[in-house]
């Protein structure tokens, strides 16, 4: 069965990567429907889970933050599935002082239960505000009025924004362009009752349980550290480097999330307005903390390959980098979601991310697989897993076209 197991993740990782030039060449829709989305896919993702949980129920651990960080990926695969069933998405375009109640589903609802609302959405008004500075959008905002469908009795009124959504009985608005001669809007319409909130509790789950297990780790190797005499001086002046940086990085972080939500950050002038978020600020701090600690790994393995040592020094490393990176993954699919209602799109950048963090997460399994083990083995993987990130991080950018183009 692990045989198996390791098979199927394995093809799975290259499926995902391979699915990214499928989209580039012949559109992301199409590799949605095709590969993503695709009845074979699910397929394996579902095998996948269950072959992963009855592998995990035979193991011998018994902690239960061991099988909350498990359970959390098959509550998120559950999660994506719900949404993949009973999900709808689409746009409805908006005049001002009219109502309307039908919208146009994308690409994969094509086929859902309907195009019409339960209810009519009328425009009331749109504004766009710009920078002083330059003249440049910073945000456009439509306000609604959402009523009965025959009687026009209004069942609520609000605003919406970028990175702002308007919620009425469970159907979520979010604003996507506007017309020419500002008289119309477009938002965005998504109905997703169960995905939602199945999904979210498995990212609660994970960001606990990871971090758990994490800690647990890393305390583990400090204190087998200790009993063998302790770091040696190139350990201590990688770990701080390690440490000093992250600090910073996160200290920078919690300045710009701070300075956005006050509006003093002068750099907001130059974003774009799906950027102008407090989530900004915090999805690329944790998830930069994350490349500077595989970056040390990397350099790390290096010599490790050559005289067969280092390998708990580059695990230290490891565990915090792989944490940092799942929530900064999940972080970045709850912005998503807030601003323009689909927390995965599997964009060339997600989808990299996803690859790189099932890359990495496989080094900590060495207990299931034991030639990782082997010292020069581990600093061998570790190198060559480096080639997966320096994709993520520049050869998305340089090859693929995506929604991260502007980032």
């Amino acid at each position: 069965m692990k045989i198996f197991l390791s098979i199927l993740y394995a093809a799975i990782v290259v499926l995902l990567g391979a699915a990214t030039i499928v989209g580039e060449y012949y559109g992301t829709d199409y590799a949605r429907e095709e590969w993503y989305g695709a009845s074979w896919m699910t397929a394996m993702w579902l095998f996948l889970a269950m072959l992963g949980l009855l592998y995990v129920v035979r193991s011998r651990v018994r902690r239960l933050s061991f099988f909350l960080l498990h359970g959390s990926f098959l509550v998120i695969l559950l999660g994506a599935f719900l949404t993949h069933l009973f999900g709808v998405q689409g746009t409805i375009h908006l005049r001002k002082g009219s109502f309307a109640c039908r919208f146009m589903p994308s690409a994969s609802n094509a086929d859902g239960f309907g195009n019409t609302l339960p209810f009519a959405v009328r425009l009331d008004d749109f504004s766009v505000e710009l920078y002083a500075e330059n003249g440049n959008i910073a945000n456009y905002k439509s306000s609604v009025t959402i009523a009965d469908i025959s009687s026009h009795d209004v069942i609520c009124e609000g605003e919406v924004a970028m990175n702002k959504i308007l919620v009425c009985r469970d159907w979520r608005f979010y604003q996507w362009s506007y017309d020419d001669d500002g008289m119309g809007a477009t938002l965005i319409v998504n109905h997703d009752p169960w995905g939602i909130a199945v999904t979210y509790i498995g990212y609660f789950l994970l960001f606990i349980s990871i971090t758990c297990e994490a800690f647990r780790g890393c305390r583990r190797i400090i204190k087998c550290k200790r009993k063998d005499g302790g770091f040696t001086h190139f350990e201590r002046t990688i770990l701080w480097i390690a440490i000093s940086l992250s600090v910073a990085i996160l200290l920078f972080g919690a300045w710009f999330f701070i300075t956005q939500l006050t509006d003093s950050n002068p750099w907001i002038i130059e974003m774009q307005p799906i950027l102008n978020s407090p989530f900004l600020s915090v999805h690329v701090a944790i998830v930069s903390v994350a490349y500077l600690l595989l970056l040390l790994a990397f350099v790390v393995s290096i010599p490790g390959i050559v005289t067969c040592r280092y390998r708990q020094l580059s695990r230290l490393l490891l565990y915090p980098a792989v944490v940092c990176l799942a929530i900064g993954i999940f972080i970045g699919a709850i912005w998503a979601n807030l601003s323009w209602g689909e927390y995965w799109s599997w964009d060339p950048k997600e989808s990299w991310a996803l690859v790189s963090m099932m890359v990495y997460a496989v080094a900590l399994h060495d207990s299931s697989l034991p030639w990782l083990r082997s010292e020069r083995a581990y600093h061998l993987f570790i190198a060559l897993s480096f080639l997966v990130l320096l994709m993520t991080c520049f050869g998305v950018n340089m090859l693929l076209c995506g929604l991260h183009s502007y980032a």
